[in-house]
């Protein structure tokens, strides 16, 4: 989908899009926003403590500190490099959510204007509990009839916004680049397996997944990351499309360790029969 629409004297191309149209995105935004209260994105308005891209991950920011300590909530004994693979699965995951919503829900590559880190509470089981979570105040770009909105255009995106924290991380912590790309390689084909299953178009949206993290050539490729259909026979039959990693977040290397469902690490067998047992208890937990 694609937007037309007209500069009126200097104003930024953003404040002239038609209101309807901003509205529509909108609607999109809360509506998704709902399935995934994990991350926080809203449309244009930055709000208080939001920080430029580089001021929040300034080497001396708050960002980068905050996001990495937060790590330490998931397992016990994690050092720089592990603190630095989870962190940049949980922010390249958050950031598929916030960017794949508008993409796949409304055919818009949108920016990222500002962003915060901020606490809220996430219900578990019966009971509320307090996490935290990074909130993106998203941008509509000055689109054109034939401007792309392809996936070559989304991954480029992706990419340059992860770029610099990719490169903070590796300096900071030694966790090598290319073992970062494929945790967000990773992050982004869940991110949009989740989009697409709340939209109920899972196949479009691996399908554009896969045209990004298997374009050779660029940060994003992944050789090892695909999907797989996991299937229980019974009455009824159950199937659900699971996303395997081509990185490694090194959980297993934590405090009571181990490799999760969809590792890289795991022999393929074993992989598919952990994933057989997450869907069965999926169905009946």
């Amino acid at each position: 989908m694609s937007f037309a629409h007209e500069r009126q004297g200097d104003r930024p191309a953003e404040e002239a899009m038609d209101e309807a149209l901003r509205q529509s995105v909108r609607g999109v935004l809360a509506r998704l926003q709902l399935r995934f209260p994990e991350v926080g994105f809203s449309l244009d308005d930055a709000g208080d403590g939001c920080l430029s891209e580089a001021q929040f991950w300034a080497e001396d920011g708050a960002g980068l500190d905050a996001g990495l300590a937060y790590q330490d909530c998931f397992a016990a004994g994690m050092d720089d490099k592990i603190r630095a693979a989870h962190l940049i699965a949980f922010y390249g995951n958050q950031l598929a959510l916030a960017l794949g919503s508008l993409y796949l829900g409304a055919g818009i590559v949108a920016g990222v204007r500002g962003l915060r880190f901020e606490e809220f509470s996430r219900a578990y089981g019966e009971r509320l509990v307090a996490a935290k979570r990074f909130h993106f105040s998203l941008a509509l770009p000055a689109v054109s009839d034939d401007a792309p909105g392809d996936t070559d255009a989304f991954g480029e995106t992706f990419a340059a916004h992860l770029a610099p924290v990719i490169a903070m991380l590796k300096h900071r912590a030694g966790l090598s680049s290319g073992a970062q790309w494929r945790l967000a390689a990773d992050s982004l084909a869940g991110g949009f397996l989740e989009i697409g299953r709340a939209l109920g178009d899972e196949e479009d949206a691996m399908s554009k997944a896969l045209a990004i993290v298997k374009r050779e050539g660029t940060p994003l490729f992944s050789g090892k990351l695909r999907y797989e259909t996991i299937e229980i026979d019974g009455h009824p039959p159950l199937s659900r499309v699971y996303r395997l990693r081509g990185g490694c977040c090194l959980y297993y290397r934590t405090e009571g360790g181990s490799f999760c469902d969809s590792c890289v690490l795991q022999a393929p067998e074993e992989r598919r029969e952990r994933l057989q047992a997450h869907l069965l208890a999926s169905q009946t937990g």
